[in-house]
């Protein structure tokens, strides 16, 4: 009787372990279907993959034919790189080093940035993230970036989309592109056929004014934050200015172009 109270304090308090070709499985729980080559892990389930990655969850169920894994319930997915994913279903297949996620999931890249989107797909082998979801990156500056789809490139650390694009910041300006490339490493931002609109009421010289910028390349690297570069914006609108080659006053700090800065004009 003592005996057996023993293995039932081990196997109940202390994780037991699976040693696959590629990964090893750890859980308080754990059974096995030898026919089917399945073993169903339960609380506390750690992954550790070969490459360094680790998974948790509450539940994770392994087929070793396929090199399957199901996991379920707060699972976070982290790669040696620190970018994490965390969702409440997802599966990951050894053999690929493809962690997908199902439903809403959220991303944290090493450079700090957040994505919320659905349905990520995680490729270690090609090193990049991406998703046909539509998603909503939030930056260090708190801007609020909707993209139709997106792709991160883990080595670059950049995000690119195509389609419908907007930025909004902080002082309630809208920014609208049809191609983004955000670089988090250098923290700049490269977006295609620009139309800003300018909402902020501190940025109006009149409540009736609807200042609005259109340019075919925009691009803000790291001194040159959205709010300064509304500031300057204004500045231009205050002096009437229709047509400036943007460049010429912030030292370049932007891309080179040429803005037609639209003032509101009265019916």
């Amino acid at each position: 009787m003592k005996n057996k109270l023993i293995i039932f304090f081990l196997i109940y308090f202390f994780p037991i372990h699976l040693i696959a070709e590629n990964l090893l499985i750890q859980s308080k729980n754990i059974s096995l279907d030898k026919k089917k080559e399945i073993s169903i892990f339960k609380d506390q389930v750690l992954v550790k993959t070969k490459d360094g990655d680790t998974i948790i969850s509450e539940y994770a169920e392994y087929n070793k034919k396929t090199g399957l894994i199901i996991l379920k319930k707060d699972i976070k997915f982290t790669d040696v790189k620190n970018n994490t994913v965390t969702t409440e279903y997802a599966e990951y297949n050894e053999n690929e080093k493809i962690f997908k996620s199902k439903g809403d999931t959220k991303i944290e890249t090493s450079e700090n940035y957040t994505v919320n989107g659905k349905d990520i797909i995680f490729d270690n082998k090609l090193k990049f993230i991406q998703s046909n979801q539509e998603a909503f990156i939030t930056d260090k500056d708190n801007n609020r970036i909707y993209l139709e789809n997106f792709e991160y490139l883990i080595s670059k650390k950049i995000f690119k989309s195509v389609g419908y694009i907007e930025i909004n910041d902080e002082l309630n300006n809208s920014y609208k592109f049809s191609q983004l490339y955000i670089d988090t490493a250098k923290k700049e931002i490269l977006g295609t056929d620009m139309q800003a609109f300018l909402n902020s009421e501190d940025f109006k010289i009149s409540e009736k004014n609807k200042p609005r910028v259109l340019a075919n390349t925009f691009n803000i690297n790291t001194n040159l934050s959205l709010k300064k570069f509304c500031d300057i914006l204004k500045l231009l609108i205050c002096i009437g200015s229709l047509l400036v080659n943007v460049p010429k006053l912030v030292n370049g700090e932007v891309y080179n172009m040429v803005l037609p800065v639209l003032p509101y004009v009265p019916s």
